[in-house]
């Protein structure tokens, strides 16, 4: 017969255990952001040294208009380098950034004589409803975000080809002042997304997506329709600044290359330390990533490199594969270390301290205790056993006399125990 004391112990170790163990699953190991740190030093040691190259030169930007010039150029490039780094985060890679911006200059153009409201209305207006559409393609309906942004691409691309060319341009160009600006603000707004993005709770945020297969749900759908919505309104930016700040010549308007715009968008964001799997990236890279790209083109061409300068903008994208590859391997995570964090809390840790052999198995040792219990709570004394006038205990202790019997072997007492008892039983049931 066993003694079971109503205890709950197991339950709450149990619940503790699953709770302890559902938490260590669903955490996310910290990125190391020192890699980014180390690259992004690297990458404006090279953007300086190609720019002071660029400078020493007789072509280029410095030869025409100097330092607006540069940041004219520059800020528009920027602003579509982050617009891809926001959607290679939420895992949603928009590689129509180049036709949108294509749109969103030949709208900003069309609508100038309007005013420059207008004009700003319809070419932030048109990226917004693209961004829009993208974003319920992505989002919505689980699209490869390759796959959407293409086909919104190359429906933008078949309308350009037969809208034919916007009216003339009305506006006179943009000054310098509003040049630096724009430079400004989009360096700034890539600041500060980078940021945003270096905090722990954003990437782990972004985990479930970039752990998911395409196709599949992931709970984050907000987050990729916001981060697409972003990155096509940054693209129209662009776009607008890019027309804005290109004088144009006999009424003729200036509008972009989308397909050169968008390799050299995905160049500068892969080249600047954003990981293509996602969620990952610096602070800094996409800016002095679009700084080395564009000098180094600017460079090429004047110095008559016999190849064409767009091959540059192509080979900054295998070397953001290659970059990739080593913020990845740089955030892989120790397993004795990823074993540490993991088991931090947990209630196999305490168990595992337990100074009784758990490997040996239950050897009933307990039972002998439970049986004691029972027996102690039905009035006897469990610890004692009379083993021929010999009191011992259960446990193995030191054996002890018994008690003498009162009634025992001098047989003095013989006739009180057993006769007298009798006697007068039998007197009180006869009445005498």
């Amino acid at each position: 017969m066993k003694f079971d004391s109503p205890s709950r112990s197991g339950d709450r170790d149990s619940t503790s255990q699953m709770k302890a163990v559902s938490a260590g699953d669903d955490e996310t190991p910290a990125d190391r952001m020192a890699v980014h740190v180390v690259w992004e030093i690297g990458l404006l040691l090279l953007a300086g040294g190609v720019l002071f190259a660029l400078t020493q030169s007789s072509g280029g930007p410095f030869a025409d208009g100097g330092w607006t010039a540069l940041t004219a150029a520059l800020a528009p490039v920027v602003m579509l380098a982050c617009a891809m780094a926001v959607s290679l985060r939420v895992g949603a890679v928009n590689l129509a950034v180049g036709p949108i911006a294509l749109l969103s200059a030949w709208m900003f153009v069309d609508a100038s004589g309007s005013g420059s409201a207008m004009a700003l209305a319809m070419g932030l207006g048109v990226a917004a409803f693209t961004g829009i559409v993208l974003a319920t393609l992505t989002a919505w309906l689980r699209a490869p975000g390759w796959a959407a942004s293409g086909a919104v691409g190359g429906a933008i691309g078949l309308w350009a080809g037969t809208s034919g060319d916007p009216g003339a341009f009305s506006l006179s160009a943009l000054p310098s002042t509003g040049v630096l600006a724009a430079l400004a603000g989009a360096a700034g707004i890539s600041l500060f997304l980078g940021l945003v993005g270096a905090f722990a709770g954003i990437r782990g945020r972004l985990a479930p997506i970039r752990d998911t297969p395409a196709g599949e749900r992931h709970g984050r759908g907000g987050l990729v329709f916001l981060g697409v919505l972003l990155s096509s309104s940054l693209a129209g930016a662009a776009g607008v600044v890019a027309a804005w700040t290109s004088v144009p010549d006999a009424g003729a308007a200036g509008l972009p290359d989308p397909i050169l715009l968008t390799v050299l968008a995905l160049g500068a964001a892969l080249l600047g330390g954003t990981s293509l799997l996602g969620r990952r990236g610096g602070v800094c890279g996409t800016v002095f990533a679009s700084l080395l790209v564009l000098s180094l083109m600017w460079l090429a061409e004047a110095r008559g490199w016999s190849f064409d300068p767009s091959w540059i903008a192509l080979s900054a994208i295998v070397a953001g594969f290659l970059v990739t590859r080593l913020v990845e391997a740089m955030n892989q995570v120790d397993e004795a270390e990823a074993a540490s964090t993991s088991r931090a809390g947990s209630v196999d840790d305490l168990r595992d301290e337990d100074p009784r052999d758990r490997s040996s198995g239950d050897t009933g040792q307990y039972e002998r205790y439970d049986e004691d219990l029972a027996d102690l709570g039905s009035g006897g004394d469990p610890w004692i056993t009379n083993t021929g006038g010999i009191r011992t205990g259960n446990t193995g202790g030191i054996p002890k006399p018994a008690p003498a019997d009162p009634f025992g072997a001098s047989g003095a007492f013989d006739d009180l125990r057993d006769g007298y008892g009798t006697r007068f039983d039998t007197d009180r049931r006869y009445g005498r």
